[in-house]
């Protein structure tokens, strides 16, 4: 058997959960997958993969080899990269995942510069506001925009923090009642982000004492995009709590009004997320620098004020 690809077979089926999945993904025939799992468990005397007619999982000795066999096969993998770019940029096509409010305002404007600065570099990038499981769906990173991130054993990086402002329209102001402090919130028609990690509980911090307040408010609209909310918001529809970035312009023309502007709301940060196994890989790296470096300039030079 080749030892090296009856490795990567192995950990290919533990990642896709299916022989048939694997055998795509590695464009082999489900039965030369099987005779590849088949010669490595014959070689080392165990069983690594349990097989039934419902399910497939790892026994305690694939466990224990996945873990070990993965460290080989990421600096094999990290090595070869090295090698292969030395005198050399980064090459490769690399699949983002991000969500769209933020893939359309702050990063499709510096994938251009990405191209320009790596020519050898391929960029596939797929704007989605649901959660993407990158594995399953064959992504190198995704991007996501949060206040923190559940626990997984994904390999995570934080790219840089957003603020987010309290704004409302002009007319719905003039006829709602006054918004003094954020416990006035309840008696408002909020608009909610629903892919919120909790929709509708809003965390502002007192400027009297620092101590964070939470803060569940309700209302008759709810999407799962950002940009979703400009037009319901200038037509005077509701008050809602997002990122600076989505309504900065707005804001900046008077056609919304950032409110409660001495109770700071939590920030948000921008994750990159990817696979154990994939996350040194100099492609990997280099996207995930790069974006760093353009995306936290950008942050810090264009701070905007109240």
């Amino acid at each position: 058997m080749d030892r090296l690809r009856g490795l990567e077979c192995f950990r290919k089926i533990a990642e896709r959960g299916s022989f048939a999945a694997a055998a795509r993904d590695l464009n082999m025939s489900p039965g030369a997958i099987t005779k590849q799992i088949n010669a490595l468990e014959d070689m080392l005397g165990v069983q690594l993969i349990s097989r039934t007619t419902r399910r497939l999982s790892l026994t305690e000795a694939g466990e224990t080899y996945l873990g070990r066999v993965s460290l080989i096969l990421d600096d094999m993998d990290d090595a070869n990269e090295t090698v292969r770019d030395l005198g050399q940029g980064p090459r490769g096509c690399v699949r983002i995942a991000a969500p769209t409010s933020f893939g359309v305002l702050k990063l499709a404007p510096v994938i251009g510069k990405l191209l320009n600065a790596h020519p050898d570099l391929s960029i596939d990038l797929v704007l989605d506001d649901k959660f993407t499981d990158i594995i399953d769906e064959g992504f190198d990173i995704a991007l996501r925009v949060s206040e923190t991130l559940a626990d997984s054993s994904l390999m995570s990086r934080r790219i840089c923090s957003y603020s987010r402002v309290l704004v409302a329209s002009p007319d719905y102001l003039a006829s709602h009642p006054p918004i003094t402090c954020p416990h006035d919130l309840l008696d408002h028609d909020c608009i909610l982000f629903s892919s919120a990690q909790r929709t509708g509980l809003w965390h502002f911090t007192s400027p009297d004492d620092g101590a964070e307040m939470a803060i569940e408010v309700s209302g008759r609209y709810r999407v799962n995009s950002s940009l979703a909310m400009r037009d319901v918001l200038t037509a005077g529809s509701g008050i809602t709590l997002t990122p600076r970035l989505v309504v900065e312009d707005l804001v900046a023309r008077g056609e919304l009004v950032c409110l409660l502007t001495e109770y700071l709301p939590r920030s948000l940060n921008l994750y990159a997320l990817s696979a154990p196994h994939r996350h040194k890989l100099r492609k990997i790296r280099t996207v995930t620098d790069f974006l760093a470096k353009e995306l936290r300039l950008e942050n810090r030079d264009h701070a905007p004020t109240e």
